[in-house]
C-alpha cells in the first residue's frame, strides 16, 4: 500500500495591523513609479489589502463585551 504524503506548507495569518503595513509599504511603491500599469497594479493591491484588514477588524470576535 502506498500512502501519498502531502506536503504541507507553514501559512501565516497576517493581523490587521500587519495588512496595513504592507498596504502602506505597496502605496509608497507606488508613487516611486512612473504613471502606467505597474502604479496602477500596486495602487489596486494597496487597496485590497486595506480592504482585508477593515474586513478582519469588523470580523474579528470582540474580546470585550459592552455592558
Amino acid at each position: 500500500m502506498n500512502l501519498k504524503r502531502r506536503i504541507r506548507t507553514k501559512v501565516t495569518f497576517l493581523t490587521a495591523d500587519h495588512l496595513d503595513e504592507q498596504a502602506d509599504a505597496r502605496a509608497s511603491e507606488a508613487t516611486q513609479l512612473p504613471e502606467g500599469e505597474a502604479r496602477q497594479n500596486a495602487l489596486r493591491n494597496a487597496a485590497q489589502l486595506r480592504v482585508y484588514a477593515s474586513m478582519k477588524r469588523a470580523l474579528a470576535p470582540q474580546t470585550a463585551k459592552s455592558k
